[in-house]
């Protein structure tokens, strides 16, 4: 029921009707406080008893007061009188830009002012988290200040990018609009209709229609469509029927700003088109960067002067000015062509600030992209040390973030406002771009990240097992994907969320490398993956803009694919023939944005690990292999061979052996054992010693000629995992690790006979996997292993056969302990994978344990867990160093987009 003159709502005085709307009613009032005039808004009677309508009504409030903004009508006061709610806002003079384009196209200077009016305001409410939903000329009010945008009764939380994609099978097909077909009848005057599609439907965006959530681009959208009303007083979209509206926004491109008004910027025809691109992640992603284009065509316009001129008078100079008319519309007219033409491609290389290199393999990362593409966050080296540095590429100079030291695999949020990374164990997260690291939760060997919407971060804790999801504030990880619980080395990785925030692409792969068998995978915050079918030696993905990226063996590939139905079409293109990747971890160096830009390392070769010769002082002799992946090695007693696994080109882990006297090397497994962790020597040689994993992920010790003269066989065959560690010198003995069936990180360190009579017995009850026990060699009187259980790794000592009182070796982190030769020292690695020697002394009843003395930093990779280098007698160091060092280009490419169009 409407309101009469004279009407009280508290201190207001209604006055008289302004206007009503689907969600309200609007008066003239005053304030008899404070003798001024407002506006009051009222929910309609008919709709005060709806409870949707009252929550929509207090919505508005909220969204109003929180926004105050020079282009935005303020909130002045909100109240409740006779079970009638109200909103009291500015009384803003003026009329609407609906009421305006009745009389024709906004002058272009008037259109231009307005339009960066209205990204202002727009900017503001979308950097509050804060949608319109409802942007169309009625809701924008022309003043003598300005424009002014109206209405946020439709406006709400910004909580999707997309809608709910792939969580269920109905959902893999395009969603349609829950609107009330009947009514499609009505023509285009109608400017709303009721149901879960909420808003005016000749402004509303492609995805908005089709049932999904609006977002910040859904406004963008329908600012395009405001923009071109503005300059043609034409409706972007129109029919006879809103079915009819529905179908052309859905399907057709409006007419060219350009074939209405031929004097018209061809750059404003190209700032419509990406405002109504169908795809979101083809449009602006912000009304900031549409105002800094309207912005540029707004000063252009400016500095060419109107040519005024008195034909009768000046005849020359009327001449002159229709020749300069002619050469302007040509100008146009080129401008226009070159605007519909395929943009051009560059590329240029990036170079690393001045003293720095780029560190992108292993455990650096990629040069990373920001969402819009403006911007970069890598890892460089700068005197031995490794942290982030920020770039904007509009700019020559990065800046290094502080507190970053040895940070890698950095990320960014959605809105680019922020990073996140690893360091120290931890994941972290640091607001740009001067804000302090703040830790998220725990890590052990991460293996990549990303940042969705609604805060949520999903990474790869570790080198094997599922992924995991974190608020970006902070608290307990939960996990992410699902592994195969026998599947010991299975891993899922390098995850990257799709538009919608809720989806994301991830790698699985059987043993987390450059594995044949690995694929492509969609995950859901949900727990639910999906396959696309992609499948071989891949790497990392990014999606970008309507097409799928991919490091496939080393060759940067593109695949058409829908994010909406995980679908990938057509073959693939290939984008650049060799980029930089990692066989390692299975990453691959690029980052991909939908504005256009690609950032890629050129390939430079194989990369991975590499078994060097070094001295006592780090200083490289020589090295013995390519770079391929490898795990742990162990030199033969007599020094001529070394035994270490190799992952081969079928993916899977065989045991090899090296004469280290000369270039012979042999398989000496069959094809049926995948090798884990390190072999060991029998104390004559012959024979050696490994564990080797089944198809379901049990693990048993296998022992295998080391001239691999005879097939492998089954040594010790137990329930829980199992793992040899050493021999004693009389040959009595295996040293072995049994897993506990009730923890994954304990195990009991046992010794097993080597010939009949003795039985098996317990060394250790308790002991950490992977202690890498060594007994000390020649007298067996001493062992070595490491343990957890200070809560870090560190090295002990205890007697052989029977352990008494335990020894701490090393005092700041140690694995990984090797005796020297003699038994005299013993070497480890510590926490920053630097060789450490100390000197050991025994002595009738204990031991004495000098200071450890750090000799020299090696490659060795953290996720080689046992023993990945050994020493030889006369000192040397046989090490299994990561090559991670990239020399190459690290390459710019902009509007990749149209490169691919053309493959």
């Amino acid at each position: 029921m409407a309101l009469t003159s004279g009407t009280k709502l508290g201190p207001y005085e209604i006055q008289s009707p302004l206007g009503a709307g689907g969600m309200g009613e609007v008066y003239r009032a005053r304030d008899t406080r404070l003798d001024r005039t407002v506006a009051i808004k009222i929910l309609p009677t008919h709709l005060s008893s709806n409870p949707e309508a009252r929550i929509r009504f207090e919505r508005e409030a909220r969204t109003i007061s929180s926004l105050n903004h020079p282009n935005i009508c303020t909130l002045h006061d909100v109240g409740t009188q006779d079970s009638t709610s109200y909103l009291v806002m500015e009384y803003v003079e003026g009329e609407t830009l609906q009421s305006r384009l009745q009389r024709g196209p906004l002058p272009l200077k008037q259109a231009l002012e307005c339009a960066m009016q209205i990204c202002d305001a727009l900017e503001k409410a979308h950097r509050a988290g804060i949608v319109h939903r409802d942007l169309k000329p009625g809701n924008i009010m022309l003043t003598a200040s300005g424009a002014k945008l109206l209405d946020f009764g439709l406006a709400k939380p910004v909580v999707t990018l997309g809608a709910q994609v792939l969580s269920d099978k109905s959902n893999l097909t395009p969603s349609t609009p829950t609107v009330n077909l009947s009514a499609l009848s009505a023509g285009p005057a109608a400017l709303t209709q009721h149901g879960t599609v909420v808003g005016t439907f000749q402004y509303m965006a492609p995805e908005v229609l089709q049932g999904q959530d609006a977002n910040p681009r859904s406004d963008i959208f329908s600012f395009g469509c405001v923009l071109y009303e503005m300059l043609t007083a034409r409706r972007a979209f129109d029919g006879k029927s809103q079915l009819s509206v529905m179908t052309a926004i859905l399907e057709k491109d409006p007419e060219p700003i350009a074939a209405i008004l031929p004097t018209s910027p061809p750059a404003l025809d190209y700032i419509v088109r990406i405002c109504l691109e169908k795809i979101p992640d083809n449009r602006f992603q912000t009304a900031h960067d549409i105002k800094l284009q309207l912005a540029w065509i707004a000063s252009a316009s400016q500095t060419i002067a109107p040519v005024v001129s008195k034909p009768k008078v000046l005849s020359g100079l009327w001449v002159t000015g229709l020749a300069a008319l002619a050469l302007a519309a040509l100008v146009a007219a080129v401008m226009l062509w070159s605007s519909r033409q395929p943009r051009q491609v560059f590329r240029a290389n990036l170079l690393p600030p001045e003293g720095t290199q780029f560190e992108t393999l292993y455990r650096n990362g990629p040069v990373t992209l920001s969402p819009d593409g403006r911007r970069i966050v890598f890892v460089a080296r700068q005197d031995g040390k490794n942290s982030l540095w920020l770039r904007s590429l509009d700019k020559l100079e990065a800046t290094p973030l502080r507190g970053t030291d040895e940070a890698f695999y950095p990320f960014w949020s959605p809105d680019g406002n922020s990073i996140a990374f690893f360091m120290q164990n931890k994941l972290w997260r640091m607001d740009l771009p001067n804000g302090s690291p703040v830790a998220i939760c725990d890590t052990r060997e991460p293996r990549g990240g990303t940042w969705g919407s609604g805060n949520v971060i999903v990474f790869a804790s570790s080198i094997a097992g599922p992924l995991s999801q974190v608020s970006a504030s902070g608290g307990t990880p939960r996990v992410a994907t699902k592994t195969s619980p026998t599947a010991a080395e299975e891993s899922d990785r390098w995850p990257s969320f799709l538009p919608d925030g809720k989806h994301f692409l991830f790698l699985h792969s059987p043993n987390g490398d450059a594995d044949p068998h690995n694929e492509l995978r969609i995950g859901s915050l949900d727990g639910s993956t999906e396959q696309i079918g992609l499948q071989g030696r891949l790497y990392t993905f990014q999606y970008a803009d309507g097409w799928l990226f991919a490091d496939r063996d080393g060759t940067l590939q593109a695949w058409r694919f829908d994010p909406s139905s995980g679908k990938v079409s057509g073959s693939s293109v290939q984008v650049v023939d060799k980029i930089s990747s990692d066989d390692i971890t299975a990453m691959g160096v690029f980052s991909v944005s939908s504005q256009g830009t690609l950032i890629y390392q050129q390939g430079t070769g194989a990369t991975g690990d590499r078994h060097d010769w070094l001295d006592a002082t780090g200083k490289k002799l020589s090295q013995i292999s390519d770079p391929g992946v490898y795990s742990s090695i162990r030199i033969s007693p007599d020094g001529t061979h070394v035994a270490t696994p190799v992952l081969e080109q079928n993916g899977e882990m065989r045991l090899w052996v090296w004469d280290l006297t000369g270039s012979a090397r042999a398989r000496v497994t069959g094809a049926s054992d995948f090798i884990s962790d390190v072999p060991v020597w029998s104390v004559d040689g012959r024979t050696i010693f490994y564990a080797s994993r089944d198809h379901t992920g049990h693990e048993q010790i296998r022992v295998v000629p080391a001239d691999g003269s005879q097939p492998e066989q089954t040594f010790l065959n137990i329930d829980n995992d199992t793992e040899p560690d050493d021999t004693t010198t009389d040959g009595k003995w295996l040293l072995y690790q049994e897993g506990k069936k009730e923890s994954q990180s304990e195990a009991a360190l046992k010794a097993y006979p080597l010939s009949k009579g003795p039985e098996p017995f317990t060394l250790i009850d308790s002991i950490s996997r992977a202690s890498n026990a060594r007994l000390k060699p020649q007298t067996n009187d001493w062992l070595v292993y490491q343990s957890n259980a200070s809560g870090r790794a560190e090295v002990y000592l205890t007697r052989f056969p029977h352990p008494g009182a335990k020894y701490q070796v090393s005092q700041a982190g140690g694995i990984q302990p090797v005796w020297s030769k003699d038994g005299k020292k013993l070497f480890f690695l510590d926490s920053g994978q630097k060789i450490n020697v100390v000197d050991i002394t025994p002595t009738a009843d204990s031991v004495q344990i000098g200071t450890p003395k750090a000799l020299f930093q090696t490659g060795i990779r953290h996720s080689i867990p046992t023993e990945a280098y050994d020493v030889t007698r006369d000192g040397r160091f046989l090490v299994v160093n990561s090559v991670v060092e990239s020399t190459a280009p690290v390459v710019l490419v902009t509007n990749w987009q149209d490169e691919l169009k053309n493959k």
